[in-house]
């Protein structure tokens, strides 16, 4: 009996050593309207040089060609002019593939200790996988940043459409159309994001107030001589003055700004 338990504990080693290589469960990964599958080789020792090459390099293939994808689709995220969808493109893709950089990183380091690495494809899966690696965590890195300032650009847009409606409306709301110059009606306000105020008037004059300098009062180059005299620009800066700062239009602003005579 003895010496039967010596073969079947090596048995049993050797199927133990079997299990420990069998490959770890795939994890999927979705990204846009597209899903692929990707593995950790390092979570099971051994498992990535045990893999069948027709099948794993096509597996590693497909990771690169997703970040590939994704560093250049994201590249336009980091534009001034970027869309909403383009930076979603960032933004969609820094929340998912951390894990996939990872792990994929670890597997072309690994193909190193493999007997196959010189085989097609593996080279230039180990090639092009260097640089997509380098790239996309590049993109990723600097993700917090460029979605923060794309986010606010993007507010900053929306806002000033909005604005730019509610100015529309207040004009035909309180002005006329044959409004005499000079008479001072003031229909709107509004505070841009970088510190410069501005109070439109029915007959086009403006008063206008930096951040830190005090209010002047703009009148257009298309009102003549004989009407500049009927300008009282103390009228005007006293009506910006009394203008209450909520009923200034400005980013976060909860509701329209309305006109104050």
């Amino acid at each position: 009996m003895r010496a039967l338990r010596i073969p079947l504990l090596g048995l049993c080693a050797a199927l133990a050593a079997c299990a420990a290589k069998k490959p770890p469960p795939p994890q999927r990964l979705t990204l846009g309207e597209s899903t692929v599958e990707y593995r950790d080789y390092t979570l099971v020792k051994g498992s990535l040089c045990d893999a069948d090459p027709r099948r794993l390099g096509p597996e590693l293939q497909k990771i690169n060609e997703v970040l590939e994808g994704f560093v250049t689709k994201s590249e336009d995220a980091t534009k001034p002019d970027a869309t909403a969808e383009q930076v979603e493109v960032l933004r969609e893709g820094s929340k998912a593939l951390g894990p996939v950089v990872q792990a994929h990183t670890k597997n072309l380091a690994g193909l190193n200790q493999c007997g196959f690495k010189k085989q097609a494809p593996f080279p230039d899966v180990i090639k092009k996988g260097d640089e997509v690696v380098k790239l996309a965590k590049a993109r990723l890195d600097e993700a917090p940043t460029v979605l923060a300032d794309a986010d606010r650009r993007l507010a900053e847009k929306k806002w000033r459409e909005d604005s730019n409606a509610r100015e529309e409306a207040a004009k035909q709301t309180f002005c006329t159309a044959k409004t005499a110059v000079g008479n001072g009606d003031l229909y709107f306000a509004r505070a841009e994001p970088h510190g410069k105020t501005q109070w439109m008037f029915c007959d086009g004059i403006m008063v206008e107030q930096a951040s830190g300098s005090e209010p002047t009062v703009v009148i257009p180059e298309s009102v003549s001589k004989k009407d500049r005299k009927r300008i009282q620009e103390k009228r005007y800066l006293d009506a910006a003055k009394s203008l209450p700062a909520e009923e200034i239009d400005k980013p976060g602003a909860e509701k329209p700004a309305e006109a104050k005579e």
